[in-house]
């Protein structure tokens, strides 16, 4: 549940800092959680400033996983059956047939 309005401004950006940092340990989902949330404290005129720092980071680190993730996939999904005993030693689920 997002703060409210009247979250006193320490905690909220203690809130939003501890997204930002437990993010950072491949949670990248944590931090599109974070800019969902704390989006509408930036209107705040005592914390807003603060706050943005930590949304900005969080909005470069998820895409930046989103990036590297869809990257992956697609090299994978590309090169699986060339890779051979590699690709289906880290694959999860084996396709029937290949």
């Amino acid at each position: 549940m997002p703060p409210s309005p009247k979250t006193p401004p320490q905690e909220a950006l203690s809130i939003c800092k501890k997204y930002f940092i437990i993010g950072c340990f491949f949670l990248p989902w944590l931090w599109v959680v974070n800019v969902v949330y704390m989006w509408p404290l930036t209107k705040r005129e005592d914390i807003g400033a603060q706050i943005k720092k930590y949304l900005y980071l969080s909005m470069f680190g998820a895409i930046f996983w989103l990036i590297v993730l869809v990257t992956w996939l697609t090299i994978f999904v590309t090169n699986r059956v060339g890779w051979g005993q590699l690709a289906d030693s880290i694959s999860v689920a084996i396709p029937k047939g290949v």
